[in-house]
């Protein structure tokens, strides 16, 4: 594939992915290495859409995938995908009885993707193997390291490869214009893993590899929320959210999930009686909640009045910014309209351990990102051409082309604004809502927030002890 179909290919990706995240906060992004070659080692909360945002957001360099032979045996979009140097791996799971030509497999693999390394190119692989919907990180895998060894044994181990890990995080993942965080570790080399255990690089390839698994496993949990225990999920993020503020930025979020969720793990052994004490009191307020009809963002303003004016105002731009971005709305109608057809394509659903069948979403929504690419790629060129027709007919060909010119650069961006302004639209008519039921109810209101900063007392303290009593795990 040629340098400038990829950057072409990446840049409408990259449209697609912002088009479908309504915020993509990026950290680190100084530790991918602008150039040389390194292995991009990611958890993997959400199966192709990790892919999409790797492949775009990361860097501009090209990033070769090793995914599941599943993935480019795929009738239509398996070619696609190897075109941009997708690799396929097999997978346990995928030849349980088939394990030789697994083997096979994974040894070709690994002489199609060291080349590439030599050459100073990027590969990305997704540690776990498999994507979750826990709120943990799997165990990784050891392909990571196979495929890095593997290089720099073929380069006398002077290759100077570096692994980078990479945390994703969503914070409503199956849901349109949710928010990303991705966060880049420290990067590290075959020489730092050799020098933790005084290893020589030639003669401990089995401890090396090991090694350096342990090492990702660490850094990755570091970056991403893990939460052993699936029982306390919730009760982590009930206590993340009457601690945080909704306008934090998604990495104090994800820093505020990961700290509770080693306080809460931590009492959850030391002090159980003391965690169900304050869960108890949640829960007590969250019934107090539903009996008024209220919701945690309506008791928590502070200034409800000046929250009301402030949200009227910013309906009224709002929806003058919404009908200049109207032009927007139209240029995209059908792109957007191809990935809502497309979406069911993928439908599926999966038994869970309930009995109840759940659909899984991530591949509606990778029929649907790349149903909207394609509509894209199909409609904006044919669109630009009938401009250009229609101006160059009334007002003579240097007008069709001026025209034309500043329509095509104006497509994306003013799709771009209208979804952005739509965004706030529906923001600004939350928060006045919310004012205004405060507002009504005052008196009911001001109770609950009495016994809400109670809670966050509660909460601060429970804080303070664990910094005093646990400070080895802080």
């Amino acid at each position: 594939m040629s340098d400038s179909f990829y950057r072409f290919g990446r840049s409408l990706l990259d449209q697609a992915v912002r088009l479908y995240y309504r915020r993509i906060e990026l950290v680190g992004k100084e530790h991918v290495p602008d150039e040389g070659p390194a292995i991009l080692v990611a958890n993997h909360p959400n199966s192709v859409a990790d892919a999409f945002l790797l492949a775009s957001q990361l860097t501009s360099r090209k990033v070769n995938f090793i995914a599941r032979d599943a993935i480019i045996q795929m009738p239509l979009l398996g070619p696609l995908f190897q075109q941009f140097g997708v690799v396929g791996v097999a997978q346990a799971m995928d030849y349980a009885d088939q394990r030789d030509f697994a083997r096979q497999r994974n040894e070709l693999a690994i002489a199609t993707t060291a080349p590439r390394l030599l050459a100073g190119e990027i590969v990305a692989i997704f540690g776990e193997g498999v994507s979750t919907d826990a709120r943990r990180l799997g165990m990784i895998r050891k392909g990571a390291m196979r495929f890095g060894y593997a290089a720099e044994r073929q380069a006398e181990f002077k290759l100077g490869l570096r692994w980078v890990p990479v945390g994703i995080t969503y914070s409503a993942k199956h849901h349109l214009r949710s928010d990303v965080l991705i966060r880049v570790g420290v990067p590290f080399t075959l020489w730092d893993v050799c020098r933790e255990r005084s290893l020589d690089p030639a003669a401990h390839e089995q401890e090396i590899i090991n090694c350096g698994t342990e090492r990702l496993q660490r850094e990755l949990e570091a970056l991403v929320v893990h939460i052993e225990q699936d029982e306390l999920v919730g009760l982590i993020d009930r206590l993340s959210n009457l601690l945080g503020s909704p306008g934090s930025s998604l990495a104090a979020r994800v820093e505020r999930q990961q700290r509770l969720a080693r306080i809460v793990s931590y009492y959850n052994i030391a002090a159980p009686e003391r965690l169900r004490a304050l869960e108890q009191a949640l829960e007590h307020y969250t019934q107090k909640l539903t009996a008024v009809g209220f919701t945690d963002d309506v008791v928590r303003q502070r200034h409800p009045t000046l929250a009301l004016w402030r949200n009227l105002l910013g309906l009224g731009r709002g929806s003058l910014l919404l009908l200049v971005g109207a032009y927007g709305g139209i240029n995209g109608f059908i792109p957007r309209w191809c990935a809502r057809l497309a979406a069911p394509l993928g439908r599926k659903s999966t038994p869970a351990a309930d009995g109840i069948r759940q659909i899984d979403r991530t591949k509606q929504a990778l029929w649907g990102t790349v149903a909207g690419v394609v509509g894209a790629a199909v409609a904006f060129p044919a669109q630009t051409y009938l401009v250009f027709q229609t101006v160059t007919a009334g007002w003579g060909l240097r007008a069709g082309v001026a025209v034309t010119a500043l329509y095509g650069l104006t497509l994306i961006p003013s799709w771009q604004f209208y979804v952005r302004q739509r965004d706030k639209l529906r923001q600004s008519f939350v928060s006045m809502r919310d004012a205004w039921r405060f507002l009504l109810r005052a008196r009911t209101a001001t109770r609950l927030q009495v016994e809400r900063r109670r809670l966050q007392r509660r909460l601060r303290e429970l804080l303070r002890a664990y910094d005093a009593e646990a400070p080895h795990a802080a």
